[in-house]
């Protein structure tokens, strides 16, 4: 038994992670600087995004528009890069 909990699977939250949707805009993104793309990573943690389908902060099913929730590869409105 002590072999089955040492190989844990990731949970359905982590497996089902992917890239960031492609519809997904922070004002981050238009801002010019020095050259250096620091991309989503380097976003503070109050941040607004919002989706380029409704134009809004929140996606065409209804959930907010967030880093975390817009990599989830099972929301309905996901599509990859």
């Amino acid at each position: 038994m002590a072999d089955s909990q040492t190989n844990e699977q990731p949970t359905n939250e982590e497996a089902q992670t992917g890239p960031l949707c492609r519809h997904i805009r922070s004002k981050g993104m238009y801002v010019y600087t020095d050259g250096v793309d620091m991309g989503f990573e380097h976003d503070y943690d109050n941040t607004i995004f919002w989706c380029l389908k409704t134009m809004k902060s929140f996606g065409p099913d209804d959930e907010m528009v967030e880093r975390e929730s817009c990599s989830c590869t099972t929301r309905a409105c996901y599509q990859s890069l």
